[in-house]
């Protein structure tokens, strides 16, 4: 900063003259030199305009977007295909008639009723307005429309947002996004294939609260459009913690006449819940741990994992982690 202002100082000094006391000889010098860089830059601004002023006077190409408007549409059809915003026109002429077209491009208004239009001629037509102005190349040249029924359609919100939560963290549900579906208007045949409607790829990281976030919809295109464009995401978040309990290892589907034993009899279920939960899920038992009686009868190994799933009688939030120990031994025994 002592640097920055010291220059800042100089320069002050240089063109205002103040400063310390100089000798007649140094101010006289210095007068001179500021002289020389006033008609220096007086002389530079006169040859940039005369450079300017010559070479404006040559011929240029230039190359403009064109906007493309379509106009005739009726109300109960819509454009099916993909038509371009602009189009690409190179131009030239002298540089001086092609500053205003340059800063002023003409708008190609297209009448949709017609299935071919041949955009170049068009072009060349606007541009006729700019005199001694040519039209070298318009991309594209033509223009095909197709059109069919416009109908509606609602379809839900497809989640495609990245939430990053912080550890001992956790969704108590899944998001909930209010509108949760969306109205699409468009083209008939491309509304049928059409199941849901996805948000933008959106990333909310280190997220440890409760929140609403507003989510943008993943954008419409010419051919189908959407309202709204935007939606409110609801995050219902709470901190959890680690629990474990013993659950006994049972058969289903188990024949009439059969009988299965386990070793160990029963495993370690550890999971997450969360903390306002805790003391809610002490003595309860939310898990089970079976093992279908099909699957024993496709192994021949003496060992298998069983299955562990929430239990459908438990009201709190859980989450399974590992169980151990994930095989466990049985033997069939089969009554006489």
């Amino acid at each position: 900063m002592t640097f920055l202002k010291f220059i800042s100082d100089r320069f002050k000094q240089f063109f205002s003259g103040d400063g310390p006391s100089k000798s007649e000889e140094t101010k006289s010098s210095e007068l001179e030199g500021r002289e020389k860089v006033i008609a220096f830059s007086i002389a530079l601004f006169f040859a940039l305009c005369l450079w300017f002023i010559v070479n404006l006077n040559r011929d240029f190409t230039v190359s403009i977007n064109v906007p493309i408007h379509l106009s005739n549409l009726p109300d109960d059809l819509i454009v099916s295909n993909e038509i371009p915003a602009t189009a690409r026109v190179n131009i030239s002429g002298e540089g001086w008639k092609l500053i205003s077209v340059y800063s002023n491009p003409p708008r190609v208004v297209v009448n949709a009723e017609a299935q071919q239009v041949n955009l170049s001629e068009q072009v060349r037509n606007q541009v006729s307005a700019f005199t001694d102005l040519n039209v070298v190349q318009v991309e594209p040249s033509q223009l095909n429309i197709e059109t069919e029924r416009k109908t509606s359609k609602k379809v839900p919100i497809l989640n495609r947002v990245d939430i990053s939560l912080r550890s001992q963290y956790g969704l108590l549900q899944d998001p909930v996004f209010i509108p949760d579906s969306v109205l699409v208007k468009g083209a008939e045949s491309k509304l049928a294939e059409l199941e849901a409607w996805e948000t933008a790829n959106v990333e909310i990281s280190d997220v440890n609260r409760s929140m609403e976030r507003e989510v943008q919809l993943k954008a419409g295109s010419s051919s189908l459009m959407i309202d709204p464009t935007s939606v409110v995401m609801q995050l219902d978040v709470a901190e959890f913690t680690e629990a474990e309990i013993r659950v006994p290892v049972r058969t289903r589907n188990l024949p009439s006449g059969q009988a299965v034993t386990y070793n160990p009899s029963s495993i370690t279920v550890r999971f997450d819940v969360p903390i306002e939960q805790y003391s809610e899920i002490q003595g309860t038992r939310p898990f089970s741990a079976y093992v279908d009686y099909s699957v024993i009868e496709g192994d021949d190994s003496g060992r298998i994992t069983p299955e562990v799933e929430v239990s459908e009688t438990t009201d709190q939030i859980v989450r399974l982690r590992s169980f151990q120990p994930p095989r466990v031994s049985y033997f069939r025994v089969v009554s006489q």
